[in-house]
């Protein structure tokens, strides 16, 4: 078993059992915190110096588009109509499922960079099942815990859509790619 040592942390844990230290040790065995206090003393394994560092739990974003990662900074100064005319409506509808797969590859291997761990990720950009499979696996790569919430995928440029949720592909998505509610990836409805 693999054994890392985050040595000399300030330690947020935000667990009442395990409390706040100034400086402590970190021990991870596998993929589990084993240990966290003062002085762990010797391991056999990986040693990070952790002075001047903080070492918390990961951050939750509740509400990401990750689909749209690839867009970053284009729509900056745009107004609400702008975003459901321009994003939704005319950039979203170029995607192809392999920009679906790298936009979302990308935007949760980004959201892991910023201490995000765990994220719902909003897809309203499902424009065939070749699109929501590759969502879901880019999502599913990245190795984050993460809900993919299936969206409606809305070409029109207003927030209410007079286009049907493809209720069948919702069905298929859960079928396939989530067999069970404890996954690293679950699903959700995004209504």
């Amino acid at each position: 078993m693999e054994r890392t040592v985050i040595r000399n942390a300030a330690v947020l844990s935000m667990d009442p059992a395990v409390g706040e230290h100034l400086d402590a040790d970190v021990l991870i065995e596998g993929e589990k915190i084993a240990a966290v206090r003062p002085n762990i003393g010797p391991v056999d394994g990986r040693e990070i110096d952790g002075r001047d560092m903080i070492v918390l739990p990961g951050f939750v974003d509740t509400h990401r588009h990750t689909w749209q990662s690839a867009l970053r900074n284009t729509a900056t100064d745009w107004s609400l109509a702008q975003y459901f005319g321009g994003v939704r409506g005319i950039m979203g509808e170029l995607y192809t499922p392999d920009d679906m797969y790298v936009a979302n590859h990308i935007g949760a291997l980004e959201a892991l960079d910023a201490g995000i761990t765990t994220l719902v990720d909003w897809s309203h950009n499902n424009n065939s099942p070749d699109h929501s499979d590759m969502a879901v696996k880019g999502l599913k790569d990245a190795g984050l815990r993460a809900v993919f919430a299936y969206g409606n995928a809305n070409r029109e440029w207003f927030p209410i859509s007079d286009l049907p949720t493809d209720f069948a592909d919702v069905a298929r998505v859960r079928r396939q790619h989530f067999s069970s509610d404890d996954g690293l990836v679950t699903m959700a409805f995004a209504a």
